[in-house]
C-alpha cells in the first residue's frame, strides 16, 4: 500500500483548488456550480457504478456500525456536556458544537482516500457509514437546535422531524446513487456498454472535482478565534474519535481487517464542511466551528498519513 501515492494527490488537488480560488480563477459562483455538479451527478454516479459492480458479502457486519456509531454518538454527547459545562453555550450552540466534534468529512475527502488506498471493495463498508451518517447527526443537531424554536406557532414534533429527515435522505443524490446501485446489484441489472462508458467518464471526474471544491470552499473561510473551544473540538474529532473506534473495531468486535481499517480511517477524517453550514444556518458556534474545520482539514494531511501507516503495520491481513 503506497500511502504517499494517495495522500499527496488528494491533498495536492485540494490545495490547488484553494489557490485557484485565492487567485480569483474560481469565483464563489464557480465553486457553487462545481459543488452542484459533484453532489448531484458525479459522486452519485460513482457510487451507483461502484455499488452495482461490487461483490456483496454474504453477511453484513452489523457490529461494524456499532463500532463506528457508539463512539460517534458518545463524542457528540461529550460535546454537548463540554459546551454546557465548560463553555456555557446556549442549547443551539451546543448542538452545532457537538456536531463539529463528531462529524467526519466522509464524502469529499473520505471517498478519495478510502477508494484510493483500498479500492472499490472498501466503498461498501464506507458507504454503510455514509448512508446513515447525515441521518443520525443531522437529526440530533436539528432536534436540539430546534427544540427551543417555534415553528409556525408550535414546536417541531418527533414525527414531523422524522418525516423531514427521511424526505431529506430520499432527496439526497448521494443516498440515491448508493441505494440504486445496490438495487441494480441485487437484481443484476444489465446496462448497455455505451451507458457504462458514459457513466465511467462522468465518475472519473468525481474525485478530482470534489477535491478541487474542497480546497476552493476552504478559501471562503478564515480562522476566527475561540481557540480553546476549537482546540477541544479538534482533539475530540481527530484523536479521541478514531481511538475509540479502533478499540471497538479491533479489540471488542474484532472486525475483519478491511472493515476495521475503513471504520478507523473514516473516524480519522477531518471535520465535514456541513458543520460550518449548520453553524451559519443557526448563527451558533460559528467561530470555533470554522477555526476547527480549517485546522483539522490542514492537519489531517499528517494525521491521516500516520493512521494509514499504523493500520498497514498493525492490522493483519490488510
Amino acid at each position: 500500500m503506497n500511502i504517499a501515492a494517495v495522500i499527496v494527490p488528494v491533498f495536492g488537488i485540494a490545495i490547488l483548488g484553494y489557490f485557484l480560488a485565492w487567485a480569483g480563477l474560481f469565483s464563489r459562483e464557480d465553486v457553487r456550480g462545481l459543488q452542484r455538479y459533484v453532489f448531484t451527478l458525479a459522486l452519485p454516479l460513482l457510487l451507483f457504478d461502484s455499488m452495482s459492480r461490487i461483490e456483496l458479502p454474504e453477511t453484513i457486519h452489523w457490529s461494524f456500525l456499532l463500532a463506528y456509531y457508539l463512539p460517534t454518538i458518545s463524542i457528540y454527547g461529550a460535546g454537548l456536556v463540554i459546551g454546557r459545562g465548560v463553555f456555557k453555550q446556549t442549547r443551539r450552540e451546543r448542538a452545532v458544537y457537538a456536531m463539529g466534534c463528531s462529524f467526519s468529512n466522509t464524502v469529499l475527502i473520505g471517498l478519495p482516500v478510502i477508494a484510493g488506498v483500498w479500492g472499490d471493495t472498501a466503498l461498501l463498508p464506507h458507504m454503510m457509514i455514509v448512508s446513515i451518517h447525515t441521518g443520525i447527526l443531522f437529526t440530533l443537531t436539528i432536534a436540539i437546535a430546534e427544540s427551543d424554536r417555534s415553528v409556525e406557532n408550535g414546536r417541531v414534533g418527533v414525527a414531523q422531524l422524522a418525516g423531514r429527515t427521511l424526505l431529506g435522505m430520499l432527496r439526497n443524490p448521494i443516498f440515491l446513487g448508493l441505494a440504486l446501485g445496490l438495487l441494480a446489484n441485487r437484481v443484476s441489472l444489465p446496462l448497455p456498454s455505451t451507458v457504462r462508458t458514459g457513466i465511467g467518464w462522468l465518475r472519473a471526474s468525481a474525485t478530482p472535482v470534489a477535491l478541487l471544491v474542497t480546497g476552493a470552499s476552504m478559501r471562503q473561510y478564515r480562522v476566527m478565534g475561540h481557540v480553546t473551544e476549537a482546540g477541544v473540538m479538534f482533539l475530540l474529532k481527530l484523536l479521541v474519535h478514531p481511538a475509540l473506534v479502533a478499540v471497538l473495531a479491533l479489540l471488542v468486535f474484532r472486525l475483519p481487517p478491511l472493515w476495521s481499517a475503513v471504520a478507523i480511517t473514516t473516524a480519522s477524517l477531518p471535520i465535514g464542511v456541513n458543520v460550518t453550514i449548520f453553524a451559519h444556518k443557526y448563527e451558533a458556534s460559528i467561530a470555533p466551528v470554522v477555526t476547527a474545520t480549517l485546522v483539522s482539514t490542514g492537519v489531517s494531511i499528517a494525521t491521516l498519513t500516520v493512521v494509514l501507516i499504523m493500520l498497514a503495520q498493525t492490522v493483519p491481513g490488510l
